[in-house]
């Protein structure tokens, strides 16, 4: 599995929890990690739910999942003004691949929570401080 994710980041108990958007075998939906089971593989939860689906890892569009399947935003620190904001191809406990809708890479390095567009770092959707995604980061 390489470096997994450190699971401090799962869960959405508190700020810098990771936020997922995945298929619930129904829609797709705003969730958060619960257990990582492989490089791209992991269990998740839906937000303000109990409902939980073991899902992969897709660089796609929110509305493009299918059952099963999980996408992460990012925003990559890539020079444009604000960074592009694509999707998760790769991710480690140190560095991640993000991707535009076209599936060119748009960012590859460290990954944080900060909104900094010049530290170079990507930086990741946040889950929000509870179960329910209150206050969590969109981008």
């Amino acid at each position: 599995m390489g470096r997994p994710i450190n699971k401090r980041y799962f869960s959405a108990d508190a700020n810098n929890n990771i936020r997922v958007r995945f298929h619930n075998g129904t829609a797709s939906v705003n969730g958060y990690i619960v257990k990582q089971l492989g490089s791209k593989k992991f269990k998740c939860q839906e937000a303000g739910a109990s409902t939980t689906a073991i899902c992969t890892l897709v660089n796609k569009a929110d509305g493009s999942l299918a059952a099963g399947e999980m996408s992460i935003k990012a925003r990559g620190d890539d020079g444009t003004t604000g960074g592009t904001v694509g999707y998760v191809s790769k991710m480690t406990a140190r560095k991640m691949t993000v991707v535009d809708a076209s599936g060119a890479i748009i960012f590859v390095g460290p990954w944080n929570f900060s909104s900094s567009t010049t530290d170079s770092t990507a930086q990741l959707e946040e889950a929000g401080t509870d179960a329910a995604g209150t206050g969590a980061v969109d981008l």
